[in-house]
């Protein structure tokens, strides 16, 4: 069944949104799209939006909504993920769990300003207002979707402002439709076929990208201090430094990282430093 990823900055109207949306479907005739399901942050009870100060209860929230939005794709109910959903590497993350089920998928971004966040976050009840310093530091950790990533693709882009607020602003709901009902599925995994990881190139540059990466790591790392962001081996994104990482903790990171990456393997070889570096980004 369907997946939806809705993703924006914190207060960008995404839970208005996924309802609209979901609401739309249900409008429908067919009993699938009538069995919409919203994987939201609230379906686990202890969320607040303080947990994105902590970086080990955000790593948990997004384990949950992975583990949520899996679950009910087995159960063949089309799945609205409406979370900040705002890591590239999560989002493909969730882009392998379609592939793995053989459906279809869209991204719809809630594009807005940070000054409308900041208005819009002024309505929200106690638990999920952010804090300013909060709000700050997620708008800069914000990776926007680029529709040229495959994790990405089909993007549908809504422009939030305060004259055309989440409630109001135009959803081309036939389209995102058409593409999630009506659209292609995702081809399988190489290793839901049990096909051979084409193989020898691609486990090289995997070893040598990654292995690279690590090694720029621990150099950095002697002259830098937390709160740098490190400027690693052939990748454009940056490593977030938290705190000295020992090779060993880096090795073990990698390993998981190669293991993951050998059954849900990416078609440019040259994007695997920088999901490598996201991958280290979200497990600080």
């Amino acid at each position: 069944m369907p997946l939806l990823i809705v993703t924006g900055l914190p207060s960008s109207g995404k839970t208005t949104v996924s309802e609209r949306i979901a609401d739309f479907f249900k409008s429908k005739d067919g009993k699938a799209a009538q069995n919409v399901q919203i994987v939201s942050d609230d379906l686990n009870g202890s969320y607040s939006s303080s947990i994105y100060n902590d970086s080990h209860q955000e790593r948990e929230q997004r384990s949950f909504l992975r583990s949520e939005v899996q679950k009910r794709l087995a159960k063949e109910s089309p799945v609205i993920c409406d979370s900040l959903n705002y890591i590239k590497g999560f989002r493909y993350e969730l882009f392998c769990i379609a592939k793995l089920v053989k459906t279809t998928y869209c991204v719809v971004q809630c594009s807005s300003s940070k000054k409308t966040c900041t208005w819009l976050n002024s309505f929200q009840v106690d638990n999920h207002r952010y804090t300013d310093d909060t709000l700050d530091a997620l708008s800069m950790r914000y990776e926007p979707p680029e529709e040229k990533n495959r994790w990405d693709s089909p993007l549908f882009r809504l422009e939030i402002t305060k004259e055309a607020g989440p409630k109001s602003v135009d959803i081309p709901f036939d389209n995102i439709y058409r593409v999630l009902f009506e659209g292609q599925a995702l081809p399988p995994n190489l290793s839901t076929q049990s096909a051979p990881l084409a193989a020898t190139n691609f486990l090289y540059e995997l070893d040598r990208a990654t292995q690279q990466v690590v090694q720029s790591i621990v150099e950095l790392q002697k002259t830098a201090v937390p709160g740098d962001f490190l400027t690693v081996a052939s990748c454009a994104d940056k490593v977030e430094m938290r705190k000295v990482r020992s090779l060993a903790e880096l090795s073990r990171l990698r390993r998981q990282f190669m293991t993951y990456t050998k059954s849900h393997p990416v078609e440019d070889i040259d994007k695997i430093a920088s999901l490598f570096v996201n991958f280290l980004n979200n497990n600080r």
